[in-house]
């Protein structure tokens, strides 16, 4: 494995190791991938982060120490990993493997190079009926890069902070379950941003478990929750409540209830209790992270 002299300090850095930096030999590296590995705690995870099911994950990215990182913590918990370490090396994996997740680093080295991949791996993705979920990790938090990967269809950004290997493992997990939870997919947009797709909702005991998951997110600081109805074309007005609990849930918290794509039954509901001209509704994720980061900054 080569690594270059930033990656090499930044290494160091991490595992804290107690060497000079100007004079480190092939055991030094060793020792700090091995103090790295420990760091990770990959056996400290609960165990709802793992998954029984073995999954084919496509790393792409040009900084070793993130590969081996990533590599070692998904392989420690029996996933089948392959590496790409440049768009065409990416491409072609996409085009020959099926991939349950694509994990891409937007700066490959630079971000125009992660745009371009994530527009083409939709195309493989639509062209050749595979389904994978992408992911996108990188070290800006730069919000119109955030905002513009959502646009492309990434299904998670992760910035790479200090748990960002841990929320990789976290968004995996949770994109998994919803193989064995039909009702709702949910997924982080931000730290206080909950994203939920509605699968479905017209029987009390989904009502239910959608609320538990809602009051669950506010209660850890999410306190701004989106509904994405796209996928509900009949609903009861039975079932109207979830709406207030939602509501009085997130304005306990100074959160948002925000409502996307609600069929003509959905605003029929909203209008039964009363909601339809409190909580807002807008027609793509795009321009609801927008109100509700607006609002957030106007606060």
């Amino acid at each position: 494995m080569t690594i270059t002299k930033e990656q090499l300090l930044n290494l160091i850095k991490i595992a804290d190791l107690d060497v000079n930096p100007d004079f480190v030999s092939s055991d030094d590296i060793s020792k700090a991938l091995i103090a790295i590995e420990k760091k990770l705690n990959f056996f400290n995870y609960p165990l709802s982060f793992f998954t029984a099911e073995v999954l084919n994950v496509l790393i792409v990215d040009d900084m070793e120490l993130s590969i081996y990182q990533l590599t070692t913590m998904l392989k420690k918990i029996g996933m089948n990993i392959c590496v790409a370490r440049n768009k065409q090396e990416a491409l072609a994996e996409m085009k020959k493997k099926t991939f349950d997740y694509v994990i891409i680093d937007l700066f490959l080295p630079d971000a125009e190079d992660g745009f371009e991949l994530i527009k083409e791996s939709q195309n493989i993705k639509n062209r050749d009926n595979k389904d994978f979920k992408l992911v996108v990790i990188s070290g800006t938090d730069d919000k119109k890069m955030v905002q513009e990967c959502y646009k492309l269809g990434v299904d998670e950004f992760i910035s790479k902070q200090p748990d960002w290997h841990e929320r990789v493992l976290r968004f995996i997990s949770n994109a998994t379950s919803k193989l064995s939870n039909e009702e709702f997919h949910k997924y982080y947009i931000n730290d206080n941003i909950c994203m939920f797709a509605i699968y479905k909702i017209n029987h009390q005991r989904y009502v239910d478990k959608i609320l538990n998951e809602v009051n669950k997110n506010v209660l850890t600081g999410r306190s701004n929750v989106v509904f994405n109805m796209e996928h509900i074309k009949i609903f009861s007005d039975n079932y109207a409540s979830i709406f207030a609990e939602v509501y009085k849930a997130t304005s306990s918290k100074g959160g948002m209830f925000i409502i996307i794509k609600p069929s003509d039954d959905v605003k029929k509901a909203l209008n039964y209790v009363f909601l339809n001209n409190v909580i807002s509704i807008f027609d793509t994720v795009e321009s609801a992270i927008e109100h509700i980061e607006l609002n957030t900054f106007a606060d």
